[in-house]
C-alpha cells in the first residue's frame, strides 16, 4: 500500500525548485539538505511558501494499496473546508470511505490532515527513539521494514541514476541554451556581421579541431596514466604485502624474544630459589664444623685432664706405697735399736728415777712449763708456715689461672675483631647492593617515564599521521571545488576567528562537527560538490547552503544573562556574508569563563542551553556534562624519520630496561645477606658477652691475686716473730734441761755403765724415739692413706664424669660427621642444579641474544620496507594527483554558466568535420581566449 500527499492549485511567484524532500521517517534537520526521493511507503511533497507571497492551495490525500486487493481511496479537502471522498474514483460517503479504511486497519480521527501546534510539540518532546517507534507504528513499517529495505535500495538506485539522467540532462539543456543563445546571437548580428562569418566559422573550426586534439592527448595521456597506475597500485599492493611479511617476521622475532625472556625469567627464578638452600647448607656445614672442632677440642681438653688425673691418681697410689714402706722400716730400725733391759734393770732404774726427780725440782717444773710453751710455740710455728704454703700455693694457682685468662682474653679479642670486620663487610655488601637496587630501580622508573613519552609521541604521530592526510586531502579537494565552483567560500573553521586566544578551545567544541563543515552559497552549488566528489571519490563533506539553511534567531536576553558567560556569535569574528552559517553553528551557545558560571547558567537559573567552558567543558542542553578538549593543539608535524627515530630510541630504552634488570640485585640474595648479618651479629653478641665475662673473671682472679699477695705479705712478719719465740723457749729450755740432766747424771752414773750408755737420757731417747717415732709414723701413714683414699674416690669419681663427656663429645663428634657428609652430599647436589640452571640460563641468553640480533635485522627490514612502501605510495599519491589534473584540464573551457560536470562530455549527435583546414593551419598552435 501506498500514500501520498499532494498539495494543488499552487499559487505565488516562488521558484519550483525551491521545493524541500521532506522524508518520510523523519530524517530530516533544518540547516541540512537531503537529497533522497523519500519512503518507497509514504512519498510527502510539501511546498513551503515564501514570505510575502500569496497562495492558495487544495490538499489531496490518496491512498494505494496492495496489488492483490486493488483498491485506491481518495480524500479531497477544498480550500473552503469542504471534503470530498471517493472509493475507486468512485464518490463515497464518510462512513463507506471509514468502513472502508478500518477493513486494511487504518483509522480516521479527524476529517482532516491538519495537526494542531499543542500535538507538534508533545511529539517534538519525545526523544529521537520514541519519536522512531511512534512513526514505525504509526507507518506500519515495523511490519514491512525487509520490504522496506529492499525498496529503500531499489530508491537509492534509482536515485543515483535519475541524479545521474538529471545531470545529463542538465548539461544536456546547458548546452542546447548555448547553442541557442548563439544560434540567436547569430541571427541578430547576422545582418551587421555577414563579412565575418567565413573568418568565425574558421576560427572555431581551428578551435574545436585543437580542442578535439587536446581532448584525444589528455584521453591518451589518461589512459597511460591509469596504466601507471595499475602498475602502481600493483607495485604498491606488492610493496604492502612485504611490508606485512616483514612485520609478521619481526612480530614473531619480538615473541620468541619474549618466550626466551619468561624462559630465562623462570630459570633464573628457580636459581635464585636454589641459592638460599644452597647459603642454608653451607651455614649449616660451618655450624657443624665449628660444632664437631669444639666438641674435638674439648675432648682434647678432657682426654688431657684425664691423663693428668690418672697420672695424679698414681702419685697418690705410689705415695701410699712410699708411707707404707715408711713406716715398716722406722718400725724394723726402731726394733733393731731397741735396748732390752732385765726385770732387775728396771726396777733399778724406776728406783733411780724416782730418786732422780727430788732432785733440781724448781728446774724440772720450769722446764715442764717451758715444755708446754714450746709445744704451743711449735704448734703456732706450724700453723703459719701451713697457711704461708697454703697461700703460696693459692698464688701459683691464680697466678697459672691469670695466664690462662689472659691469652683467652686475647683470643676473644681477636675474634671479636674479625667479627665485627666480617659483620661490617657484609653489611657494605648489604648496603651496596641495596644502593645499587635503588639506583637501578631509579633508572628504571627514568627509563619507563621515557617509554611512557616516546609512545605517547608515537601514538600522537599516528594520529597526526591520519589527521594530516585528511587535512590535506580535504584542503586538495577544497582547492579543487572553489576552482571549480565559485560559490564555494570555504570551511567553517578557515572563515571565523575567536576574538581572544583564550576563546579558541571552547569555539571549537561550540562548532563541533560543524567545525570542518563547507560553506556554499546555493543548494545547487552543494549538490554539484557533493556529485563531484562522488564521482572523484575524494570522501565525505558537509555542506551548508547560505541559502536554504535554517537559522533561529538569537536570544538576546543572554548577552547579558550572567557575569562570565556570553554568547558564542559575540566572540568570533566572521564575513557577514557568511552570518547565517556561523548562526547555525553556534545558536544560542554560551561561552562560560568557568565551570562554576556553567553550573549558575543551567542549575540556578534553569535555562536549558547548551553551556561551554574555556577549558571546553559541555553541559548539554539535555542536562548530560562531558569532558573537554585539550587547550594544547600539537602543531607538530611527524615524518616517517621522526617516527622511525622515536622507535629506535624506544627499542633502546627497552634494551637498556632488559640489561638493567639483569644486573639488578636479586630479593633471595638480599634475604641470605640479611640472614647472614643476623648470625653474625648474634654471634658478635656472644663474643662479646663471652669477652666481657672473662674480662670480670680476670679482674676476679688478679684481684684475688693481689689479695694473696698482701696477705702473704701481712703474714711473713707473724711468721718471723713466732719462730724468734719459739727459737726463745728452746734456749731456755736447753739451759734448763742442762741443770736437770747434771743432777740425773750423778743419779744414774753407776747404771749407765752397766747398761753401757753414755747417761740415762740416751737410753730414753732410744726408748722414747722408738716408740714416738712409731706413733708418728702411725698417725701420719693413717692420716696419708684417709687422704689419699679420698683423693682416689674423687679422681676415680671425676674420671667417670669425664668419661661419660668424654662418650657424650664422641657421640657429637660421631653425629655431625655423619651430618657433615649428609650436608656435603646435598650441598653437592644443590651446586649441581644451580650449574645446570645456569648453564641453562646462558644457553638461553646466547639464544636470546640471537633472537635479538634476528629481531634487529626484521626491524631494519621493516625500516626498509617501509621506506619503499612510502616511497611507492608518494609516486602513487603523484600519479594520482598528475591524473587529477588532466581530467579536470578537459573541463577549463566549458561554459562557467553551467554545472562543470567532469569526466562526461556529450556531443549531442554533432559531428564537426574539420576537412576545411588547412594542413599548415592544423599545425599552428592556438591559445585559447
Amino acid at each position: 500500500m501506498s500514500m501520498f500527499l499532494q498539495l494543488q492549485d499552487w499559487q505565488g511567484t516562488g521558484p519550483p525548485h525551491s521545493r524541500r524532500a521532506i522524508p518520510a521517517r523523519g530524517c530530516g534537520s533544518p540547516g541540512t539538505f537531503w537529497s533522497r526521493q523519500g519512503d518507497p511507503q509514504v512519498r510527502k511533497v510539501a511546498h513551503r511558501p515564501v514570505a510575502g507571497q500569496t497562495f492558495r492551495l487544495r490538499i489531496v490525500v490518496a491512498c494505494m494499496l496492495a496489488p492483490l486487493r486493488p483498491c485506491s481511496t481518495l480524500l479531497s479537502i477544498s480550500t473552503t473546508g469542504a471534503s470530498e471522498y471517493k472509493l475507486n474514483n468512485r464518490v463515497a460517503t464518510y462512513s463507506a470511505y471509514n468502513a472502508t479504511l478500518i477493513q486494511y486497519n487504518i483509522l480516521l480521527k479527524a476529517k482532516n490532515f491538519l495537526v494542531f501546534q499543542g500535538d507538534v510539540k508533545a511529539v517534538a518532546s519525545q526523544s529521537p527513539k520514541e519519536l522512531a517507534r511512534l512513526i514505525d507504528q504509526i507507518s506500519s513499517s515495523l511490519e514491512l521494514a525487509p520490504h522496506y529495505e529492499k525498496a529503500r535500495e531499489a530508491l537509492e538506485r534509482a536515485t543515483e541514476n535519475a541524479t545521474f539522467n538529471f545531470t545529463k540532462r542538465r548539461g544536456i539543456a546547458g548546452e542546447i541554451k548555448q547553442y541557442k543563445e548563439q544560434k540567436g546571437e547569430a541571427e541578430r548580428f547576422e545582418a551587421l556581421c555577414q563579412e565575418r562569418d567565413e573568418l568565425v566559422l574558421r576560427r572555431i573550426l581551428f578551435k574545436l579541431y585543437y580542442i578535439q586534439h587536446s581532448l584525444e592527448e589528455h584521453a591518451r595521456a589518461i589512459k597511460e596514466q591509469n596504466q601507471t597506475l595499475a602498475g602502481l597500485h600493483a607495485e604498491q599492493r606488492k610493496h604492502e604485502k612485504a611490508l606485512e611479511d616483514a612485520r609478521a617476521e619481526q612480530a614473531r622475532a619480538r615473541s620468541n624474544i619474549m618466550q626466551k625472556e619468561k624462559r630465562i625469567k623462570k630459570a633464573e627464578k628457580a636459581s635464585e630459589t636454589k641459592r638460599p638452600d644452597l647459603v642454608r647448607i653451607e651455614a649449616q656445614i660451618k655450624h657443624a664444623e665449628r660444632k664437631r672442632e669444639k666438641a674435638q677440642q674439648e675432648l682434647e681438653k678432657l682426654q688431657q685432664t684425664e691423663a693428668e688425673q690418672q697420672r695424679a691418681l698414681q702419685e697418690n697410689l705410689q705415695t701410699v706405697q712410699r708411707a707404707a714402706n715408711a713406716a715398716q722400716e722406722v718400725q724394723r730400725r726402731a726394733a733393731q735399736t731397741n735396748l732390752s733391759l732385765s726385770e732387775e734393770s728396771l726396777e733399778e732404774y724406776r728406783r733411780l728415777k724416782a730418786s732422780a726427780s727430788i732432785l733440781a725440782v724448781d728446774e724440772r717444773q720450769s722446764l715442764e712449763t717451758l715444755s708446754r710453751d714450746e709445744k704451743t710455740a711449735g704448734r703456732t710455728l706450724a700453723q703459719l708456715k701451713d697457711k704461708l704454703e697454703q697461700l703460696t700455693q693459692k698464688r701459683d694457682k691464680s697466678s697459672e689461672e691469670d695466664r690462662t685468662q689472659s691469652q683467652k682474653k686475647a683470643e676473644l679479642d681477636e675474634k671479636v675483631s674479625k667479627l665485627a670486620a666480617e659483620l661490617k663487610r657484609v653489611k657494605q655488601e648489604h648496603d651496596n647492593q641495596e644502593s645499587e637496587r635503588l639506583r637501578i630501580e631509579q633508572l628504571e622508573k627514568e627509563i619507563n617515564e621515557k617509554l611512557v613519552g616516546i609512545y605517547e609521541k608515537l601514538t600522537q604521530a599516528g594520529v597526526d599521521q591520519q589527521e594530516s592526510q585528511r587535512e590535506t586531502r580535504l584542503k586538495e579537494t577544497l582547492a579543487n571545488l572553489q576552482r571549480i565552483f565559485p560559490g564555494v567560500r570555504g570551511r567553517a573553521v578557515d572563515l571565523c576567528k575567536p576574538t581572544q586566544r583564550k576563546y579558541e578551545t571552547a569555539v571549537a567544541v561550540v562548532l563541533g562537527r560543524n567545525i570542518d563543515a563547507i560553506i556554499v552559497d546555493e543548494e545547487k552549488t552543494a549538490i554539484d560538490c557533493i556529485e563531484y566528489m562522488r564521482n572523484q571519490r575524494a570522501g565525505q563533506a558537509t555542506f551548508i547552503p547560505l541559502d536554504t539553511v535554517q537559522v533561529k534567531p538569537v536570544n538576546d536576553k543572554f548577552r547579558a544573562f550572567a557575569k562570565g558567560a556570553r554568547l558564542a556569535v559575540d566572540v568570533i569574528h566572521y564575513d557577514p556574508a557568511v552570518e547565517r552559517a556561523m548562526h547555525h553553528a553556534c545558536g544560542n551557545a554560551l561561552m562560560c569563563d568557568s565551570m562554576e558560571v556553567a553550573r549558575y547558567v543551567w542549575y540556578e537559573k534553569g535555562q536549558e542551553v547548551k553551556a561551554v567552558t574555556l577549558e571546553g567543558t559541555i553541559i548539554h542542553k539535555s542536562g548530560l556534562m562531558t569532558g573537554g578538549k585539550s587547550s594544547q593543539h600539537n602543531s607538530k608535524k611527524w615524518e616517517e624519520k621522526d617516527v622511525q627515530g622515536l622507535q629506535r630510541v624506544g627499542d633502546n630504552l627497552m634494551a637498556q630496561l632488559l640489561e638493567l634488570g639483569k644486573s639488578k640485585p636479586r630479593g633471595k640474595e638480599s634475604e641470605v645477606l640479611i640472614a647472614e648479618i643476623s648470625r653474625l651479629e648474634s654471634a658478635l653478641h656472644v663474643a662479646r658477652d663471652d669477652q666481657k665475662a672473662n674480662k670480670t673473671r680476670l679482674s676476679g682472679i688478679k684481684d684475688e691475686l693481689k689479695h694473696v699477695e698482701r696477705e702473704i705479705r701481712a703474714l711473713q712478719p707473724d711468721l718471723r716473730k713466732a719462730q724468734a719465740a719459739y727459737d726463745s723457749v728452746k734456749g731456755k729450755i736447753d739451759a734448763l734441761a742442762a741443770v736437770v740432766n747434771e743432777a740425773e747424771d750423778g743419779v744414774f752414773e753407776e747404771f749407765c755403765e752397766e747398761i753401757g750408755v753414755a747417761n740415762i737420757r740416751e737410753y730414753e731417747e732410744r726408748q722414747l724415739k722408738v716408740a714416738q717415732a712409731e706413733s708418728e709414723a702411725r698417725l701420719q701413714f693413717d692420716t696419708q692413706i684417709a687422704r689419699l683414699t679420698h683423693a682416689i674416690q674423687f679422681d676415680e669419681q671425676q674420671l667417670r664424669v669425664m668419661e661419660e663427656r668424654l662418650n657424650a663429645y664422641e657421640d657429637i663428634i660421631k653425629s655431625e660427621g655423619e651430618n657433615l657428609a649428609k650436608l656435603e652430599d646435598e650441598k653437592t647436589a644443590a651446586q649441581e642444579e644451580i650449574a645446570e640452571a645456569e648453564e641453562a640460563i646462558q644457553t638461553l641468553q646466547d639464544d636470546l641474544k640471537e633472537l635479538a640480533e634476528e629481531l634487529e635485522k626484521k626491524t631494519k627490514k621493516v625500516d626498509e620496507v617501509k621506506k619503499t612502501t612510502n616511497r611507492a605510495g608518494k609516486a602513487l599519491d603523484q600519479a594520482l594527483k598528475d591524473n587529477l589534473r588532466e581530467e579536470v584540464a578537459l573541463d577549463v573551457d566549458e561554459d562557467e554558466e553551467g554545472t562543470q560536470q567532469v569526466k562526461r562530455v556529450s556531443d549531442f549527435g554533432i559531428k564537426v568535420d574539420f576537412d576545411s583546414l588547412d594542413e599548415d593551419e592544423r599545425e599552428v598552435r592556438c591559445r585559447r581566449e
